[in-house]
């Protein structure tokens, strides 16, 4: 049990709390912000980790993809047919699970750098070059996260984060000129040999006065985006045996409210460019514990996929390892003098 939650609140700590990076791909002009759906996977976030600080490095390798729906008025009208985006997106977080109690939890505060670099190819099949490049993705900044202990293995937790435009602005960048304000919830199972997981976000994205992202060459200046608010889920079961987890993994995304555009395009873009769209794909997750550094290898297939250019059958491959990086020393025992 003790290697059990070294493996959960220890090591793979690295990328707790706050998510891994801004999404590489989307169909609508907002969805760039938002963290990388499954970034959260193989993480018991509901469990804060022992006092110290963490780091570590995520890698998700996003193939070239098929399209879904709305983005036969969306990519395809900027491209003049399918495309496909191969990405490769890093994440690098620092994580400070400060021992401090509040409201009878424990509190840790983070922030998250992520990168990546895309490339957006067509008509199908994907044959020709359009554009690309790298991106230093809006960092995910955690000022508060509080994880509450409810025995038996039980752990919840609450939290909020941001992401702030600082990333990389240069025209055709899937970097919006937005903030989106993020609650956070997750409840985790660690006991038995068992680490399961539920781990929930809520983007409120702010509005942006385009152009905006991939859309700049469809937009007009003047022109007030506001992509609707999004849920996601990350959901994970892992058994531990020996030093080596394996287990079902999956994630979904649903937006929740309606996209809007106000300014001199106005209705008639937003009937070309904006459409709610969801997400949900499943996969399997293989991790062993080094002792000092953790590593996790997973796979997901989306199995279904609305107005997003992750189409039904897109394979996705990730990998994760977290160490610690600092902890604070252990009271040293008191000794009488004669």
């Amino acid at each position: 049990m003790t290697r059990l939650r070294n493996l959960a609140l220890g090591g793979l700590a690295a990328l707790a709390i706050t998510s891994a990076a801004s999404t590489a791909f989307a169909d609508e002009p907002g969805s760039f912000q938002n963290r990388l759906q499954g970034a959260t996977i193989g993480l018991p976030l509901g469990a804060a980790p022992p006092p110290g600080l963490y780091t570590g490095l995520e890698t998700a390798y996003l193939g070239e993809v098929g399209t879904s729906g709305k983005d036969a008025g969306n990519w395809a009208t900027l491209t003049g047919g399918r495309v496909g985006l191969p990405a490769i997106a890093q994440a690098m977080p620092l994580l400070w699970s400060t021992g401090w109690s509040f409201l009878g939890a424990n509190y840790s505060t983070a922030v998250v750098l992520a990168w990546y670099t895309y490339e957006t190819c067509g008509p199908n099949p994907c044959n020709t070059t359009i554009g690309g490049g790298f991106v230093a993705a809006n960092p995910t900044w955690t000022p508060i996260n509080l994880s509450w202990n409810l025995q038996n293995g039980w752990f919840v937790s609450a939290g909020f984060n941001f992401m702030a435009p600082i990333g990389s602005r240069y025209t055709g960048t899937p970097n919006p000129d937005y903030w989106t304000l993020e609650p956070t919830f997750a409840v985790s199972y660690i006991a038995n040999n068992w680490v399961a997981s539920l781990n929930l976000f809520y983007d409120f994205n702010l509005n942006s006065t385009g152009p905006c992202c991939l859309l700049s060459t469809a937009a007009t200046a003047g022109d007030t985006w506001h992509h609707g608010d999004i849920l996601y889920g990350d959901i994970t079961v892992l058994y531990k045996f020996g030093k080596w987890s394996i287990g079902p993994v999956g994630y979904f995304e649903v937006q929740t409210t309606n996209d809007n555009v106000t300014g001199p395009t106005g209705a008639a873009t937003c009937a070309t460019f904006c459409g709610n769209y969801s997400n949900v794909a499943v996969g399997g997750l293989v991790g062993y514990d080094f002792g000092p550094v953790d590593i996790q290898v997973w796979v997901t297939d989306v199995v279904e996929a609305q107005n997003t250019p992750a189409g039904v059958g897109a394979v996705f491959v990730w990998s994760r390892l977290g160490f610690k990086l600092w902890s604070p020393e252990a009271p040293k025992p008191l000794v009488a003098k004669n």
